[in-house]
């Protein structure tokens, strides 16, 4: 008779739902690890009856479930939860005499990020004779903001006025958030039985923020949480789980 075997190579999505604020379950994007851990406290009771030792008995107890996943997007609502952060978008927008005293050879970094596809103006000296600096020969646009030249007009400690058009963008404030909870669903399948879907649903996660934010390196960057999986206490009955269930179609 054949003997089936129970491999596992796991792929799929994961979906969030934060807890807190309510919505649907949001996908997350490509991660490339997802996994649970248990702990656990050992109460033992040693063997008295005879020499040599041992435990006449031994009870465990579940003292945490752990959660790390490590996410190979960096979508704004994945950056927010790693920094704890606030989202927030940012509409393009006119922004008209932005103050700046400048130097030479340092950068004017803007309130708002500007949309390098429209017009960027430098005043010199505003409140005077107001003369408007040359791209490329007083001043460069950056990402960040407006570098003055080095052998440029813009003289050390020159008030400037900036106008500009700010590019829509997502803006996250970090360390704001308190923190929230999320149920967790990993839509995935074994890809060593066939794609069969295997399904598990965590009830209540809680990530701490990550310990690294990789902004400059050779290789993708990716967003690693460790998280705890706690009590569900509205999951109720008989050999119903208040951590998480897994589903595994045969």
């Amino acid at each position: 008779m054949a003997t089936k075997t129970y491999s596992y190579l796991g792929k799929g999505m994961v979906y969030l739902r934060n807890r807190s604020s309510g919505g649907g379950l949001k996908q997350v994007g490509n991660c490339s690890a997802l996994e649970f851990s248990v702990e656990t406290d050992t109460l033992t009771q040693a063997d008295y009856t005879q020499a040599g030792g041992g435990n006449a008995n031994e009870i465990q107890r579940v003292s945490s479930v752990g959660s790390s996943i490590t996410m190979l997007e960096l979508r704004p609502d994945n950056v927010a939860m790693a920094l704890r952060g606030t989202r927030s978008e940012v509409q393009s927008a006119p922004v008209t005499g932005e103050r700046h005293t400048a130097y030479p050879g340092t950068l004017l970094a803007l309130s708002k990020t500007p949309d390098r596809a429209e017009s960027v103006t430098v005043t010199i000296d505003p409140d005077g004779a107001g003369d408007v600096a040359i791209e490329d020969v007083d001043y460069e646009i950056t990402g960040a903001g407006v570098y003055v030249l080095e052998d440029g007009g813009i003289t050390e400690g020159t008030e400037v006025g900036i106008d500009y058009t700010s590019a829509v963008a997502d803006v996250i404030e970090a360390m704001t958030g308190s923190g929230d909870e999320y149920e967790l669903v990993f839509d995935g399948l074994n890809e060593a039985e066939s794609g069969r879907a295997v399904t598990v649903t965590a009830h209540r996660v809680k990530f701490s923020p990550t310990t690294g934010l990789a902004l400059i390196g050779d290789d993708f960057g990716d967003l690693a949480l460790d998280g705890s999986l706690l009590v569900d206490s509205s999951k109720i009955g008989a050999g119903v789980s208040r951590y998480f269930k897994v589903a595994m179609a045969r």
